[in-house]
């Protein structure tokens, strides 16, 4: 049995102590982070379009093709949700202090939040990662505090009402994209040179216009590929334009409610037991079946629609109208699959390793960033273009491995990995002890 404390047990304000840590929240979260970087790679190593859009960098059979659909399928959304969901459930450990003042808990979690936006800006401007999610967590934890106290079932009302609400905007994302795309195939099926008329010159216009925001016109994919392929100082410039507009616009409009929505859910989680290992394994087995049962034929047939319209974007991941449950699904059949595995007690070894890597998140999601960087910019070893889709995974799990080993063996002298020793000095003003 994992050796856990409920999120009630800690009564003083200081950081949780490695005793007291629940250790299959840190395995889940060690899983949740590295399955991140199957999505991230992506974007590193390729123009940004390439995200969404396999054509860009020429996956569209073989192997490729195949890596792109498998890491859609099992993977796109899910891992990120589940990371979501443990922030969550993470606030719920942090104020679970009942002997100390709960006006100094409030200070002491704003404060680690405000921090916490400043390593997103960190991670977002100083490591060039256009990718970054930190400062939307901030962001999030901002509002989230004052959700804290309320029942498991209102937290799931609030969540599932805003994930509802990011179905509807994904829905008519696909569908208005879709009336868009078809008036433009009839405009560009035209004889050559038949003059357009002022509402199909209006369409086309519109229609390069989303191009231009999706980052996927030739023109901007080519400028992107040169400024990754430069020195730190135009990939610091080339990230800040779009780190601007994810951070504000697209913060706004999506980003901020579909973080939100996924930490409420993990608080409801949190305070239902479910991180804990605590429910019965045939209630775990249940959420992998029904999630996994829903969320992989969901999103097979999603990415296949996708494949076989030729990759329109109207089919590609954010404009799925199906996107959010299928990813919601799936992460619910991971954290089932999980906890199954953390309660049986089975693959101590890399139970162990993977619960080293999730109690170092924050120090091994800035090293990812550190590493990718220097692995795929021009200031580093600039293979980025170079690699095709499939080869990106032995990047993936090289830093897999690396990160591994080095959070296994930082933890057996530190109590907190880099990152989060300074997360917890600046948080209580105290430099706290390091070394075990």
């Amino acid at each position: 049995m994992e050796q856990r404390d409920t999120y009630t047990d800690s009564p003083l304000a200081a950081p949780v102590s490695a005793r007291t840590r629940i250790r299959s929240i840190d395995t889940l979260r060690g899983v949740a982070l590295f399955g991140i970087l199957l999505l991230n790679i992506i974007a590193f190593a390729f123009p940004l379009a390439a995200y969404s859009d396999p054509q860009v960098d020429g996956s569209t059979e073989g192997i490729n093709l195949a890596t792109f659909m498998v890491i859609d399928i099992f993977f796109e959304g899910s891992m990120r949700v589940i990371f979501s969901m443990l922030f969550g459930a993470g606030l719920l450990i942090f104020v679970a202090k009942p002997a100390t003042d709960p006006a100094l808990i409030k200070r002491l979690f704003y404060r680690r939040t405000w921090i916490l936006i400043g390593f997103g800006l960190f991670n977002a401007y100083i490591l060039v990662w256009v990718g970054d999610i930190l400062y939307a967590y901030g962001v999030a934890g901002l509002i989230l505090y004052f959700f804290r106290n309320l029942s498991a079932r209102k937290l799931v009302a609030c969540s599932l009402l805003i994930t509802a609400f990011l179905g509807v905007l994904h829905t008519g994302f696909h569908f208005n994209i879709r009336a868009q795309r078809v008036e433009v195939v009839a405009i560009e099926s035209l004889p050559a040179g038949t003059a357009l008329s002022q509402e199909q010159e209006a369409t086309m216009e519109q229609w390069d216009q989303f191009l231009v925001g999706q980052l996927a016109t030739p023109e901007l994919i080519r400028e992107e590929l040169e400024v990754k392929k430069s020195g730190y100082v135009d990939n610091f410039i080339g990230a800040a334009a779009i780190n601007i507009f994810i951070q504000t616009t697209a913060l706004v409009f999506n980003i901020f409610w579909d973080t939100l929505s996924m930490m409420l859910l993990g608080m409801a989680f949190m305070k239902w037991g479910w991180f804990d290992a605590s429910r019965s394994l045939r209630f775990y087995s249940g959420a992998m079946l029904i999630g996994f049962g829903i969320g992989l034929p969901l999103n097979a047939w999603e990415t296949i629609s996708f494949v076989n319209s030729g990759f329109e974007p109207y089919w590609s991941a954010f404009n799925r109208p199906t996107y959010d449950i299928g990813r919601l699904s799936l992460a619910l059949g991971y954290i089932g699959l999980v906890m199954m595995i953390c309660k049986a007690g089975i693959f101590s070894a890399i139970r162990s390793a993977l619960a080293a890597v999730g109690q170092m998140a924050l120090t091994n999601y800035l090293g990812q960033s550190i590493i990718c960087n220097l692995v795929f910019l021009g200031f580093g070893l600039g293979l980025v273009g170079e690699l095709e889709r499939y080869q990106l995974y032995y990047v993936v799990f090289a830093v897999w491995l690396s990160q591994l080993i080095f959070s296994v063996l930082w933890l057996r002298r530190y109590r907190f990995g880099p990152a989060e020793w300074l997360w917890r000095s600046l948080t209580y003003r105290v430099r706290q002890p390091l070394r075990l």
